[in-house]
């Protein structure tokens, strides 16, 4: 994720849905003529889609995805002698004491889509990198998401994708303590678990529902659901930052 603020695009959809395929399509109105791939991955860039110049676009999740991210992963760590790459599991992610978050089928890894909610959009041959776009329902939480260090958090979701070989849930909620950008007014941040993982791939929601504001005007993030849904949002936006 960039630190500074992005100029942002709003992509309009006339037409779009998450089809039984897991094939996301639609029409991003407003891109500037150009053939793009979409694309994520760790450690190397994995196309999941593309972008036509007439801003028609497909995203494409299959279980190609999930071999070459964990091939990804395998190279890497070969070819590293300072550090080793690793995909978190749901338990690491999710569980903060057993007496509040329930667990079941936590051990396995967590293989998300996005980065941070964010899908690069470049010419992989051409290494030419246009910027990247999130899944959102308003363009301030967006622009506050993406501006790190600013705490300039705004309410709002962005949406993911997760896949798992097996189902799994997680519920419960998770408190902690934490200080101010000034190191004087303390606030409690809570996230709220309501996951029911299914194998294969699942639509993960992470919203923003409550805010802590301190004196100087920063804002915090103080109350956050994860969710899965069935489909996609009614109010989904498609928020473009150019590179």
């Amino acid at each position: 994720l960039m630190k500074t603020q992005l100029p942002y695009l709003l992509i309009a959809l006339f037409s779009v849905g998450l089809h039984a395929q897991n094939t996301l399509s639609g029409n991003l109105n407003g891109w500037e003529p150009a053939n793009a791939e979409i694309i994520t991955g760790m450690n190397a860039p994995i196309q999941i889609g593309a972008i036509a110049e007439n801003g028609e676009f497909t995203i494409e999740l299959t279980k190609d995805f999930v071999e070459k991210t964990l091939q990804g992963i395998d190279g890497f760590n070969e070819n590293s002698d300072a550090w080793k790459s690793s995909l978190s599991t749901i338990e690491k992610a999710f569980a903060c004491n057993s007496e509040t978050v329930a667990l079941e089928n936590a051990d396995q890894p967590i293989l998300s889509v996005s980065n941070l909610g964010n899908y690069g959009l470049a010419n992989i041959e051409d290494r030419k990198m246009y910027g990247s776009f999130m899944i959102v329902n308003n363009k301030d939480f967006a622009e506050g998401f993406r501006a790190f260090g600013k705490y300039e958090n705004k309410k709002g979701y962005y949406l993911d994708w997760y896949y798992f070989e097996k189902a799994a849930t997680v519920k419960g909620e998770c408190s902690m303590e934490s200080y101010a950008l000034n190191q004087e007014e303390s606030y409690i941040g809570k996230n709220i678990y309501d996951l029911n993982f299914k194998p294969g791939w699942n639509i993960v929601k992470y919203e923003v529902l409550e805010l802590f504001e301190d004196r100087d005007g920063k804002t915090y993030e103080a109350l956050v659901l994860w969710e899965t849904l069935d489909e996609m949002p009614a109010d989904v936006q498609y928020i473009y930052f150019a590179k």
